[in-house]
Formats: structure tokens, C-alpha cells, sequence
């Protein structure tokens, strides 16, 4: 068990690596390998992830990147990806200015962070972190080399218990953290399974994620982090045993989740959880004022285009935003699939979140169906309301009664 442990707490750290890092308004990046070279600034939100800012680097490497200012208040993770160059997580949080330097490394560029409490924070909690594990791992082999009788095993008893309470200390420290970075961290804890100490049964850390996300985590911030996913997955995992257990811990992180875009997201999360794992068929009961979409079994909404509404029969209707890289990846599948869906009489609706007339035909000219819709109002325009879609690229199945029968996040989930 203590093994499996350190394997666990192994993958803790490298998660931990691949998340750091903070960054509000402005980000002053000094990378000279990368000069030249384009670069794009990502945000997340749910599922998606949002490219808000793209430029290019200065030619010595030394560049300023002022986030747009709709985006002053974002909390959360943030990745600067520099084509052909380097990709960088980063926390998001209202800090006014973040230094990234280079620091040369064996095999590729390695960086700094400065100016940043919250990169600071991070850096720190993943240096200690690593020397406990390594520690740790050297005194569990001890142990097992050593009997009870020899002369070193009491004191590598010693120390073992020495770091496993250097690792409960490390825990609070996290949990008392007031930086975004230690939400970020006890998302990570919970994802891989550590616990809050390290001599806890696998039983026992699963009781305590359970509680995690059922009592403590904050939906906000991990719409921000990334990991909404990953999340959300682990939530079915714990939940799956039994059909009352689903349906009332489904009803209470709803009941938790008062903001309507992540009570959308949560809610189509759960949607697409429960029809991936066969259990759509609980969804009726989880009552209509959970349920602020349609399921799978109930009619679809009219699609409305401005002057008309239709109901759909035998179609796929396909939910994007231009911007969107998942978006681009999933119409470009579903250009190639395109023949086959009309063969089979399937017809192929798109509706987009683009709030430009310019930006929507640009994408929309290139595809060959004709059912291609925009109302300019992103997100709030009334298909996205109707069908509850908080996150794109998003599929809803539609049979010859008008009837949903799928409910998908690609395109190949359902052409499987």
C-alpha cells in the first residue's frame, strides 16, 4: 500500500510540474530561444479552452503580453504556448506583472517565474513535496532491507515517521492557503489520490475525495483549472456503486452550484457522464429542476434562425465556436464524415457562439452543409440556452421523431 502510494504521490508531483505558475495583466517573458515565434495565450473554462491573445515574440526574446481586459478578473490557469517553442502553465490571478526568465536546462528550456507570491508558493510546495517523496521512497527501502532486530531499522522507523508528519503538515499548509495555487493543489491531491497523510488505507482516500468534491470544492475554481474533466470523471468513479448514491450526490453538487454558466457546464457534465456509462436512464429522475436541457428520450427544442423555427428529425447538430482548436478539430471530422452522414440521411446542423458576422462566415463558408446558423450572442443566444450548451465543440443526437438520443463531446463517440 505504501508503495502504491509513492506511486501516487509520484504522479501527484508531476501533475504539480505541469500547473504552475501565476499571471493577471501583464506577463513579461524574456525567453530568447523563442524569439521570433508566434505565441497564443490560453485560457480555460469548463471543457473548453479559450485562446484569447495571439502575437508574436520579439526578435532578442524579450516580450510584454497584456491580457485583454475583459479577462482583469480571471482566477485560474492560463497556458502561454510558443509554436515550436515552449509550452507554459500559468496561474491567472489579478497579480499585476509576471517575469518569465529562462533558466537552460539539460534537454530543453527551462523557466523561472518571478514577482509572483503564487509562483512562489508553487515553486516551493513542489521543491519540499519532492524532497519528502525521494526521502520517503530511501527510507521505505531501508526498512524493507532491515529486520525489527537490526540496528538500523529503529531509526529509519524514526525518520519515516519524521517525514509523515513533515507530509500532514505540508497538507494543511496547502489547505490553509489563502492563493489560488493552493485550490490548485488540493484539486491535484484529491485527482491522484494522495490523501492527507501517507499512511491512510486506499478505502480511506477514497472517503475523502468523496467528501472533497461532495463538500468542499469550489466549482469556480475548477472551471478555471483544467481539470474539469479529469474531475468530473473521478466524481462517476466514486459514485458509480450504486444508483441512489449517483442520483443524490448528482442533485447535491447541483444544489451546490448557484452561477448559471458552471451550473450549465456541471449539469451537461453529469449528462454526458451518465449516457457514457449507460446511465442515461436514472437522468428522468433526477427531476426537472435539476435538468435545464434536454435529454436523451425527451423531444429537442426547436432550433430558431431568426424569422423561423424548425424542429430537428434524423439530423446532428453540432454546437461550436470559431477560435475554438476542439472546434476546428471536430468540423474538420465532421467534413469528412460528411458523405457518410448523408448516405445514411443524416442531416448536419451547426450552430456557433461567434458574436462577429465576419468571424462566423469565415468559418462558415467552408463547410459543405447548408444548416449553417449564428444569432451574433454567443453563448446566450437562445439554441445554446435551449440546449444547455456551456462548453463547445458539443453534439446533440437527433432521431427521425425528433427525439435526443446522444448527447457527445466528439464526434467520434458517437461513430464509434
Amino acid at each position: 500500500m505504501k508503495t502504491n502510494r509513492l506511486r501516487k504521490l509520484t504522479i501527484f508531483v508531476f501533475l504539480f510540474s505541469i500547473v504552475c505558475t501565476l499571471s493577471a495583466q501583464t506577463i513579461e517573458v524574456t525567453l530568447p530561444p523563442c524569439s521570433g515565434l508566434s505565441y497564443s495565450v490560453i485560457l480555460m473554462e469548463g471543457v473548453k479552452q479559450d485562446t484569447v491573445l495571439n502575437g508574436r515574440m520579439a526578435e532578442a526574446g524579450k516580450t510584454t503580453i497584456v491580457l485583454p481586459a475583459q479577462y482583469a478578473n480571471y482566477r485560474g490557469v492560463g497556458r502561454l504556448a510558443i509554436k515550436e517553442c515552449k509550452s507554459i502553465n500559468l496561474i491567472l490571478n489579478g497579480e499585476k506583472l509576471i517575469a518569465i526568465n529562462e533558466v537552460r536546462g539539460y534537454d530543453n528550456i527551462e523557466v523561472t517565474f518571478d514577482q509572483s507570491e503564487e509562483n512562489r508558493f508553487i515553486d516551493d510546495i513542489t521543491a519540499r513535496q519532492r524532497q519528502l517523496l525521494e526521502k520517503y521512497q530511501y527510507v521505505l527501502s531501508g526498512l524493507n532491507e532491515f529486520q525489527m532486530k537490526d540496528q538500523m531499522y529503529p531509526a529509519l522507523r524514526q525518520e519515516q515517521m519524521g517525514l509523515e508528519n513533515q507530509y500532514v503538515a505540508l497538507q494543511k499548509e496547502i489547505r490553509n492557503s489563502p492563493l489560488y495555487a493552493g485550490r490548485l493543489l488540493e484539486m491535484l491531491n484529491c485527482l491522484t489520490g494522495t490523501g492527507s497523510s501517507l499512511t491512510q488505507s486506499t478505502e480511506d482516500v477514497r472517503k475523502e475525495q468523496q467528501k472533497y468534491i461532495s463538500d468542499r470544492l469550489n466549482f469556480s475554481d475548477l472551471y478555471t483549472s483544467g481539470f474539469w474533466q479529469l474531475m468530473m470523471d473521478l466524481w462517476f468513479d466514486l459514485n458509480q456503486t450504486s444508483d441512489t448514491l449517483l442520483l443524490d450526490n448528482s442533485r447535491h453538487l447541483l444544489d451546490r452550484v448557484t452561477d448559471v454558466p458552471i451550473r450549465r457546464e456541471l449539469t451537461q457534465s453529469i449528462i454526458r457522464q451518465f449516457t457514457k456509462y449507460a446511465k442515461d436512464y436514472l437522468l428522468p429522475e433526477l427531476g426537472v429542476e435539476y435538468l435545464t436541457m434536454p435529454i436523451n428520450g425527451q423531444t429537442a427544442p426547436e432550433i430558431q434562425t431568426g424569422d423561423r423555427s424548425f424542429l430537428p428529425k434524423n439530423a446532428l447538430v453540432m454546437f461550436y465556436e470559431t477560435g475554438c482548436g476542439l472546434c476546428h478539430n471536430e468540423l474538420e471530422a465532421l467534413k469528412q464524415k460528411y458523405q457518410l452522414l448523408v448516405d445514411n440521411n443524416v442531416r448536419v446542423i451547426t450552430i456557433a457562439a461567434d458574436e462577429s458576422k465576419d468571424v462566423f462566415e469565415y468559418t462558415a463558408e467552408k463547410l459543405p452543409w447548408s444548416d449553417k446558423f449564428c444569432d451574433f450572442k454567443g453563448f446566450d443566444g437562445i439554441n445554446f440556452r435551449n440546449y444547455g450548451i456551456a462548453g463547445t465543440p458539443t453534439f446533440i443526437l437527433i432521431d427521425a421523431e425528433g427525439i435526443v438520443r446522444g448527447r457527445y463531446a466528439q464526434l467520434k463517440e458517437w461513430l464509434k
